[in-house]
């Protein structure tokens, strides 16, 4: 195995898929190889599956009755039928079929080892897999090169070492160059088919001699005057006593592959410019896009200021205007044919105001202004349980300074939008919502512990438009300057987490957002 294994050279093990097993032959680990070989990730195998899983099933089958006719009993484990030949303290080597993730065929070379334990008992196994693709690929490639030496589709010719006269001459060359054996043969090669050599002929002759080979592109010149270029492969010959004789060339046209490589590289060259210039269009696209983005969060909170204000200030006062007008009506002489209206009328203000102020505050809550992030999520926290019968656990760090207003409103808005699909979908008994400080970022998290959500699908209805909620959350973090992740699975609840850097955001005053 070891010989083997250095076939590789010194990267070779990199290659290498090394498997290990308990007795039993549950993977106890599982290299990195191993799970580019086989497409699988180590932790979903470690401690639940057998190599058998990777085998194909039905060479497991043919070599479980082999081996059945082999020792006369039917081994019913597909481990046992792999480890079977290999003895404690020994190692054996066979071909085998091993079957990667999407079902993909990989022919391998296995060598599987028993190791022993110190009272001699097999304590495990070690599995080395080769794969022999690649192996396979260069056998099944010289054979067609072989095949097609044959048909000599390609010129092929020999030249004398010391005349460079042609010796050999033979039906693709002649197809090639259009000469025939006999206009050919006792020619001086070079000057009869006109070449024109990449580097000085003397350094080409000098190498060749040295290495036994030499491989370049030709020019060359054929009958009927066209020029064509070519691949010429040499080796050279020897005679009977070991000395330089001559040498043996293969010229294959590739005229029209090189027009096509330069057809190509001027089209790729073209399409690189188009896709640079797409690729600065699309980015400046995105920066309006976010600029535009920006804008309509900005304008958006904005109007909720506006509207809050118009509720609390015209709205709210008109409200007690008429609230104050009703009571006095009360005081009127003869308004007892009228108390039990006035006193509905009250009754029926007194929710309108309630209502009104809910509104305001929600679109806008005085507090965030006022004094800060922090207290304006322990009222509204405090506010959102006591309305859903939560239990509400909510930890805030002592700010020593306030972060922009952008941040300030991100965080706000998220924690609102977060509790309110905590009210409307989970189904959570508690909540619990931290808000985190250090030197560099600001964080928020929020956990629920309701019935949670499938991450994927709720993304997939977003992106069909469906559905905006998550997509909302991160775009309002994103653009403010933070990040944010969403963990969640069914009976699970449901954790997000938004962090922000600090100190890096330009410093904007308050009025900016009034």
């Amino acid at each position: 195995m070891n010989s083997d294994i250095a076939e590789l050279g010194d990267g070779g093990l990199s290659r290498v898929a090394v498997i290990s097993t308990r007795p039993d032959g549950v993977i106890t680990s599982f290299s990195s190889a191993a799970e580019r070989l086989l497409g699988v990730r180590a932790e979903t195998v470690v401690g639940s599956t057998t190599p058998a899983a990777f085998h194909d099933p039905f060479e497991l089958e043919g070599r479980r009755h082999m081996m059945a006719t082999r020792i006369g009993k039917m081994i019913e484990d597909p481990f046992g039928v792999i480890v079977g030949p290999a003895a404690c303290g020994q190692m054996v080597e066979e071909e085998w079929t091993y079957l990667d993730s999407s079902g993909c065929r990989i022919p391998v070379r296995l060598f599987v080892s028993a190791l022993p334990d110190e009272r001699g008992h097999i304590a495990g196994y070690c599995f080395v897999v080769k794969d022999r693709r690649g192996q396979l690929q260069a056998e099944a490639l010289l054979r067609r090169q072989a095949k097609l030496l044959d048909l000599a589709n390609d010129a092929i010719l020999v030249r004398d070492l010391v005349s460079d006269t042609i010796t050999y001459w033979n039906d693709g060359a002649v197809r090639l160059y259009g000469w025939g054996p006999e206009e050919a043969l006792g020619a001086v090669i070079h000057e009869f088919l006109d070449t024109t050599f990449p580097c000085p002929l003397e350094e080409i002759k000098r190498e060749f001699l040295q290495q036994g080979f030499w491989r370049g592109e030709l020019i060359h010149h054929t009958r009927a005057g066209r020029t064509i270029t070519v691949s010429s492969r040499w080796t050279l010959l020897r005679d009977s006593s070991g000395a330089p004789s001559g040498s043996l060339e293969l010229n294959t046209d590739i005229t029209e592959q090189k027009r096509t490589q330069a057809e190509l590289t001027h089209a790729h060259e073209e399409l690189e410019a188009r896709v640079l210039e797409r690729t600065a269009a699309l980015r400046e696209a995105n920066e309006r896009l976010r600029i535009l983005s920006s804008r309509l969060m900005e304008i958006q909170e904005l109007e909720r200021r506006a509207i809050a204000r118009d509720l609390h200030d015209e709205i709210g006062q008109a409200l007690t205007a008429i609230k104050l007008n009703l009571r006095e009506i009360r005081t009127l002489p003869g308004s007892e044919a009228v108390e039990k209206q006035v006193v509905d009328s009250l009754e029926i203000l007194g929710q309108v105001l309630q209502r009104v102020r809910s509104l305001a505050l929600d679109l806008r809550p005085s507090l965030l202004d006022e004094l800060g992030l922090g207290p304006a999520l322990r009222w509204y926290v405090g506010r959102q349980a006591e309305r859903a019968g939560w239990d509400a656990l909510i930890s805030v760090e002592a700010l020593t300074s306030r972060p922009s207003p952008e941040v300030e409103i991100a965080c706000f808005r998220l924690t609102q939008e977060a509790l309110t699909n905590v009210a409307r979908h989970s189904q959570a008994s508690a909540v619990e919502v931290r808000l985190e400080r250090t030197p560099q970022e600001l964080t928020l998290v929020i956990r629920d512990d309701g019935i949670g959500f499938d991450l994927e699908t709720v993304r997939a209805s977003a992106r069909a438009g469906t559905s905006v909620g998550l997509s909302g959350m991160e775009e309002r973090v994103r653009l403010a300057g933070g990040t944010v992740t969403i963990v969640s699975a069914p009976a699970r609840g449901t954790e997000i987490r938004a962090s922000f850097p600090l100190g890096t955001a330009p410093e904007c005053t308050r009025e900016d957002l009034r």
